[in-house]
């Protein structure tokens, strides 16, 4: 038996999440099936909005997975199935997180790419159009298009600069990048993982579905309760 997630069935499981975790979320899936209780979730998503991180301001975070299964159990068990996890921040946040160190350049959310602007005593001295990058795990700007002083310099495009956020984990790969005017969007594919319901779980799932190393959401959940 399958059913969608109707208007009432959405609007308690976002309640009931949101009261769980102290914070308004947005529950949704495609499709659920199972009997007395769904079982099996196609194409579930949980969105956050408005989330100040220990880096970045985050406008909207979402968790997404091909399908979530759940089977009962002692203890029960957890299956996840394709991952994604997928920020978005916005002009002003990226100007506070870049106030916070002695940076060269200032950083502008374009609406095909990302802007770098560099200047001298308020002079405007280079602008380069860059994207965002992994190297050995760690996030770079990668010039693709640059000027001096207004002509061209195609020397800067040879060189990349390290953002100051930690690392890349082993266990995820930065699959999508969506620009927009004052806006960027990055997806991250996380590992397909299995956890059992005991204790802990949503403090294991916090660190299963953030990417980084160090754990830049520090402060999305309250010490969990289980």
């Amino acid at each position: 038996m399958s059913a969608s997630n109707g208007a009432g069935t959405e609007t308690l499981i976002d309640q009931l999440v949101s009261s769980w975790l102290e914070r308004p979320v947005r529950v949704t899936w495609s499709r659920a099936s199972g009997l007395p209780l769904p079982d099996l979730y196609e194409d579930p998503a949980i969105a956050f909005s408005g989330l100040a991180t220990a880096w970045l301001d985050l406008d909207t975070v979402i968790w997404r997975a091909g399908r979530v299964a759940f089977t009962p159990g002692l203890p029960a068990a957890l299956a996840v199935s394709a991952p994604v996890l997928e920020v978005t921040v916005a002009q002003a946040a990226v100007d506070r997180w870049l106030g916070r160190f002695d940076l060269p350049f200032r950083l502008e959310l374009g609406a095909d790419a990302l802007i770098v602007h560099t200047e001298v005593a308020g002079l405007p001295l280079a602008r380069l159009e860059a994207r965002i990058g992994i190297v050995n795990g760690w996030f770079v700007l990668q010039p693709q298009r640059a000027s001096f002083l207004g002509m061209p310099n195609y020397l800067a495009t040879l060189f990349r600069t390290y953002l100051p956020l930690p690392p890349l984990a082993d266990s995820a790969r930065l699959a999508e990048i969506r620009h927009a005017p004052g806006q960027l969007t990055l997806a991250f594919a996380l590992r397909d993982f299995t956890e059992t319901v005991t204790p802990g779980l949503f403090l294991r799932l916090q660190r299963r579905l953030t990417p980084t190393v160090e754990g830049p959401f520090g402060g999305l959940f309250k010490p969990p309760r289980d």
